[in-house]
């Protein structure tokens, strides 16, 4: 950070559920105050400002915005919307611009720890306790139907609670490494993205939303005829479970196995669910249970929902998280969460007529399945939108990570070449002239491309299998790893590598060690670093060479490192084995991120007005040319990027 930073968190009440209708309704509710606010600049004694003491709002912190100064604040979104829709109309003054905001969370995020205050600073040893009247108080004073006057003592717990949460931030940032100036750039580029909001059609979600509820009622009322009372709603997993699995196969019953931490399980998730039905000869009574569980429980129906309740004129804000996904960079979703959103989705003229039957409340066949294949329809402008994504862009970057490795060139060759990459995997595994590699040939190619080039085993290949309505014999599956990796051999090398470097930047601190087209270097006590062909850092806390234990219980001695993951109440923070595949994997999702950065910059210098953006897609609003700018601009190779192969689906548009 430079010189003369403000720190400040603001403690707020209104009768708008914050959690319930999102960020930007809560700030615009006229109910919506600010109760008090902890600041300070720099190193001095943190400040209190009560509102409802009719004090000015400090001129300190007018002068400082006026003059373009930076501020500071944890999950700085939240504090950026209450200045501008609330402070700064109450107090006349000009709300500071995007660019002037640091989030303190994001930071964490990018440094490999947990992006809540109390557990981030357990993860770095700080000794602040949070005070263990946090919960009564938000839920007393700030929540609807809060308490207008404070009982006695509540007053100071309060003004303590907000104070907290500025030594515990301004600490936290002291031993982090800041964001480069291009980061925060990107930073404030996504939040832009989140004011303008991802427009919806709001009939549809609204006509979705009653037509949820009244599926999920009905869904437990079928439920309970069908099984006799034995189940009365969706969610009684046991009860199901007992009831369901005796209708089932032994054919069947192996679509729904798992493997968790080197485990046999059974998995009756959504995926597995929609596997089941398209058996053929499943059990009818089988089958009908499962649609009444889709139609109670599914996500997408949620979506709706969220929108219905969170728009604002039309549009969800606040959907995306910068560097949401802390160990690669990569953006994550908020509320809506576009996602996870299906991908097989209704032509328009589809779309267009099963939301009409929606809006008038007329009765689908398989109704959860078809609201989930409606979901990305939710996405609407009378205005146009359009849509690119780029083809296979992790595929392309592993290989490319590798660097100079003479079987991870002969693969991009195919990419380079735009040949059938799942047809050339399929020929090296089953030793096929490609013209006679059939569908299912292909198909194992496919699948094995896209669950076994992180180092995943028989169960990754297996549970992706699954995915793609395949069964296969787990003899069968350790087979198929065995002839992938024989046909990529870059793959298995590149593992190793990364684990050599890794090891020697963890034992040998201070010392750079170069793996592919990315270095690994330790400080020796805080942080592992892997720096990426971008410049962008990845953080890896607390790296240490010390005993782990595998998943499968075996005890082994490597690099660890610490994660950010919160652990269970009064446990140490998580830790886990710095495999070299699970690495390469970061820095092969941490490119592809890069690369999505650089476009979305690209993108508003042109001036497209992009509202979403999810990993592989960038959504834009507007007419066809520009969809067509997109495009071009996602092609582009980034500067450090030589050699990357990229390719994209080309342009959609959406012309209901």
């Amino acid at each position: 950070m430079t010189a003369n930073i403000l720190y400040l968190d603001l403690e707020t009440r209104s009768q708008c559920d914050l959690s319930f209708h999102g960020l930007a309704r809560y700030a615009q509710d006229p109910t919506t105050e600010v109760i008090c606010m902890a600041w300070a600049f720099n190193t001095e004694e943190v400040e209190l400002w009560w509102a409802d003491t009719k004090e000015p709002f400090p001129q300190r912190i007018i002068d400082h915005i006026k003059e373009g100064g930076l501020i500071v604040a944890h999950n700085a979104a939240f504090e950026r919307h209450l200045f501008e829709w609330v402070i700064c109309p109450d107090y006349a003054f000009n709300a500071p611009r995007v660019t002037q905001w640091r989030c303190s969370m994001v930071t964490m995020l990018a440094n490999g720890c947990p992006a809540g205050l109390d557990s981030a600073a357990r993860a770095m040893g700080i000794q602040y306790q949070k005070s263990s009247h946090g919960t009564r108080l938000i839920r007393e004073y700030c929540a609807p139907g809060f308490a207008t006057e404070f009982l006695p003592g509540d007053r100071e717990l309060m003004g303590d609670y907000c104070v907290y949460d500025v030594k515990v931030m301004r600490e936290l940032l002291l031993g982090c490494r800041d964001l480069t100036a291009g980061e925060w750039e990107e930073y404030a580029l996504n939040e832009k993205i989140n004011d303008r909001g991802l427009p919806v059609d709001v009939e549809l979600c609204e006509a979705a939303m009653g037509y949820a509820r009244e599926i999920a009622d009905d869904a437990n009322k079928e439920l309970a005829a069908l099984t006799g009372g034995k189940v009365t709603k969706y969610t009684q997993r046991k009860e199901r479970d007992a009831w369901l699995f005796p209708k089932l196969t032994a054919e069947q019953m192996k679509l729904l196995t798992v493997y968790k931490k080197g485990e046999k399980k059974t998995s009756l998730d959504q995926d597995h669910r929609t596997i089941l039905q398209d058996c053929d000869d499943l059990d009818p009574d089988a089958r009908y249970m499962l649609e009444q569980i889709d139609n109670g429980g599914s996500s997408s129906l949620k979506k709706y929902a969220v929108a219905a309740h969170q728009h604002v004129d039309g549009r969800v804000h606040n959907c995306f998280l910068f560097n949401g996904a802390g160990q690669t960079g990569r953006f994550s979703g908020k509320g809506l969460q576009t996602h996870n959103m299906v991908r097989e989705c209704y032509s328009d003229n589809e779309a267009a007529a099963l939301i009409a039957d929606i809006k008038e409340g007329i009765e689908l066949d398989q109704p959860s399945r078809t609201m989930a294949r409606l979901a990305r329809a939710m996405i609407y402008s009378p205005e146009g939108l359009y849509w690119v994504d780029w083809s296979a862009i992790e595929g392309r970057v592993a290989p490319w990570l590798c660097g100079d490795m003479h079987h991870a060139l002969l693969k991009l060759h195919i990419f380079r070449a735009n040949r059938d990459v799942y047809k050339i995997t399929a020929c090296d595994m089953f030793h096929v002239p490609e013209p006679d590699i059939d569908d299912a040939q292909r198909q194992s190619g496919k699948i094995a491309e896209l669950s076994l080039q992180f180092g995943g085993g028989h169960g990754a290949l297996l549970s992706m299998a699954r995915k793609y309505g395949e069964v296969w014999e787990e003899d069968y599956g350790k087979d198929i790893v065995a002839r992938w990796r024989r046909a990529n051999p870059w793959a298995e090398t590149i593992w190793s590598d990364y684990d050599k470097a890794i090891s020697a930047a963890v034992k040998d601190p201070g010392e750079p060690y170069p793996v592919g087209r990315v270095t690994f270097q330790s400080d020796g006590e805080h942080f592992l670093w892997c720096e990426l062909p971008s410049g962008r850092l990845l953080s890896y806390p607390r790296p240490r060479w010390e005993v782990y234990t595998t998943p499968w219980g075996e005890e082994r001695v490597g690099a660890t490192f610490q994660t950010h993951f919160k652990p269970p109440a009064g446990e140490p923070p998580l830790r886990r084995h710095a495999r070299g595949a699970l690495l390469f994997q970061n820095s092969v999702q941490a490119v592809a991120a890069d690369i999505l950065r650089e476009a979305l910059l690209e993108a508003d210098d042109a001036g497209l007005d992009i509202v979403a953006h999810c990993h592989d897609e960038l959504i834009g609003q507007g007419p066809p040319e520009e969809g067509h700018l997109l495009n071009e601009i996602m092609l582009q190779q980034p500067r450090w990027a030589e050699g990357l192969p990229l390719a994209t689906g080309g342009v959609r548009h959406s012309t209901r």
